[in-house]
């Protein structure tokens, strides 16, 4: 992000280098393709949970500067494309859309606040079991643990059935946007994990999604460019996307 507002809040907050590297890493795809980025909400406030009793009353909104920064990011997005956003139904998330919204539009950015996508939001996982696991593991070690099926099915719903049928929600809004145009989901950094693995085979590893980090990708006649902490990859595409030729 490159204006100074955001070079001194670089200084500062290191968790906003991962949204940075998605502003500079979306001139590197192909003028005319259409990029999809998810993202997770921008930073929030953090209390301590342990029991699932510790939800009720939580503050998980965003916290002030995590509001400043969502703007700073639209307002640094390529102005030359059109710009979406769909949000996971949290509070959160939204205020993000909402924010980074406005600050695309009041430097002249073209685009829509689109709302909801419940693609984004609700595997079904048992609450407590969640929080019990979160504070016993690392956070990339819950995501394997829960990809590799040790976790009771009851419990944790597999993780297959949820990344394939939101991803066709999610990938099947590409044909509706214009050419050169962005679809931006936020959502939250569990999600965008199993995201990424689900979609590209990208297993998770200590690098987790910060605040407003996550990827971007543009799916090409027979391959998908991945923008994946600041790195521009070519992967294949997922046999299971079976319509993909009609979202190029």
């Amino acid at each position: 992000m490159p204006n100074k507002l955001s070079n001194n809040i670089r200084k500062e907050q290191p968790w906003t280098k991962q949204a940075s590297n998605i502003i500079e890493g979306l001139d590197k795809f192909p003028a005319h393709s259409k990029i999809t980025i998810i993202m997770r909400h921008s930073q929030r406030h953090e209390p301590k949970l342990i029991n699932e009793n510790d939800l009720n009353g939580a503050n998980m909104e965003l916290t002030p500067l995590g509001e400043e920064v969502a703007k700073n990011f639209g307002e640094n997005l390529p102005k030359d494309r059109v710009v979406r956003l769909l949000h996971s139904p949290r509070n959160r998330c939204k205020v993000t859309a909402e924010k980074i919204y406005q600050g695309f539009t009041e430097v002249n950015g073209k685009g829509n606040l689109i709302g909801e996508c419940n693609a984004l939001y609700g595997i079904g996982i048992n609450s407590q079991s969640y929080l019990d696991e979160f504070n016993t593991y690392k956070n990339y070690q819950v995501i394997l643990r829960y990809l590799a099926g040790v976790y009771s099915p009851d419990l944790w719903p597999p993780a297959q059935l949820f990344y394939q049928r939101s991803g066709e929600q999610i990938w099947s809004q590409i044909e509706s946007i214009s050419e050169g145009g962005i679809n931006i989901f936020v959502t939250h950094d569990f999600h965008t994990m199993i995201f990424r693995f689900g979609w590209f085979g990208l297993p998770p590893d200590e690098r987790w999604v910060d605040y407003l980090g996550g990827f971007a990708f543009s799916i090409l006649e027979d391959h998908l460019l991945l923008l994946d902490f600041g790195k521009l990859i070519k992967l294949g595409i997922p046999y299971w996307w079976k319509r993909r030729e009609t979202y190029l």
